[in-house]
């Protein structure tokens, strides 16, 4: 499932427990079923908030109000030297993370950061290597002294350091989604036959794997140098479709260090609850005629919400940290049906 430029994945996390429909256009939101916290959410709208236009998309959700695990998985191999726009891949990755302001140090209060850097050494004497930072909250200094240091070095055995990941995240005994972001830059190997690489096979039977133990995986290209068909394997089994699911999930591919930001965040930005997915396509030149609420307030547009694309709505600056806090939260959306393409 290819698109220009980065590849977004629409499965919902668990952090965000979401009831999202789009039905027929109507005059309101329909039937709300138990949303996995043992009550319904109140519907904060008015019962035809539209009139005529009816609602074609809606979004009504409780937030776990559960604390996300997230493994950067980062791969180790010679090949994270070769240029990215300008600097080489590895360093992209890295300030991506680590950066004053990036990834972790934004997050390191809402999400349990870890970090496992993986190659090996022609297959030996250990393998998978990885260079590892158990989950924590407030750990970008613990992972940053790690990272900062590090280097690439040779081969890239990813199911294995997917199989070893898991094992670890498995065994660790904080409540919450667990996850894995791998950000790869080339076909994978095994410790077995670290050349040529012909480790896909064994890449997806451990984000299968994973999976069935509680863990989804989420991938990122970093560049062009990975093949689709294996991306497209490697984003189902992560979130547990089955390789020809009639609706895929989409992979991330980042040609150049925006979109490898975007990638991050985008991912990451999920498990935290501060996005959330409709059904039906809204027309982004009139996304603000929608209405977006958090626990019965509701948010300006552009300023406390807006929308990543025509199918995704992401929470920004207060409400964003709202729905970080640890405690459950109601989210609510309608868009009318003057400004939706239904699927």
């Amino acid at each position: 499932m290819q698109r220009s430029g980065i590849m977004r994945t629409s499965v919902q996390f668990v952090a965000a427990i979401a009831l999202a429909f789009a039905p027929a256009c109507g005059s309101g939101l329909g039937d709300v079923g138990p949303n996995g916290v043992g009550e319904t959410p109140e519907n904060p709208f008015p019962d035809d908030p539209f009139g005529d236009e009816g609602v074609c998309a809606d979004l009504l959700v409780r937030t776990s109000g559960v604390i996300p695990t997230v493994s950067l998985l980062i791969d180790q191999s010679g090949s994270m030297t070769d240029n990215f726009g300008g600097q080489d891949r590895w360093s992209a990755v890295r300030q991506t993370l680590m950066a004053p302001g990036g990834v972790v140090q934004r997050l390191e209060t809402s999400v349990r950061f870890g970090l496992d850097l993986y190659t090996s050494f022609d297959g030996g004497p250990t393998c998978p290597n990885l260079t590892s930072m158990a989950p924590s909250l407030n750990n970008y200094n613990a992972i940053n002294a790690i990272f900062s240091p590090a280097a690439p070095e040779e081969d890239t055995p990813t199911g294995e350091a997917i199989d070893a990941v898991a094992n670890a995240l498995s065994n660790f005994e904080e409540q919450g989604p667990k996850i894995i972001v791998l950000g790869t830059d080339g076909e994978p190997d095994t410790c077995a036959e670290p050349d040529p690489q012909n480790g896909q096979a064994l890449s997806v039977a451990a984000a299968e794997r994973a999976f069935d133990r509680g863990i989804r995986t989420f991938v990122i290209s970093v560049g062009d140098q990975v093949g689709a068909g294996h991306l497209q394997d490697m984003a189902n089994a992560g979130v547990g479709l089955s390789p020809n699911a009639p609706e895929p999930a989409p992979y991330y591919i980042a040609l150049n260090a925006d979109e490898l930001v975007r990638a991050f965040e985008e991912i990451i930005g999920g498990v935290t609850g501060c996005i959330f997915t409709l059904d039906g396509q809204v027309d982004i030149s009139r996304a603000g005629d929608g209405m977006v609420a958090l626990d019965n307030e509701f948010l300006e547009p552009g300023v406390e919400w807006r929308l990543v694309d025509g199918k995704t709505i992401e929470l920004l600056g207060d409400a964003c940290d709202t729905v970080q806090d640890g405690d459950p939260h109601d989210v609510a959306a309608v868009f009318p049906c003057g400004e939706i393409v239904v699927n």
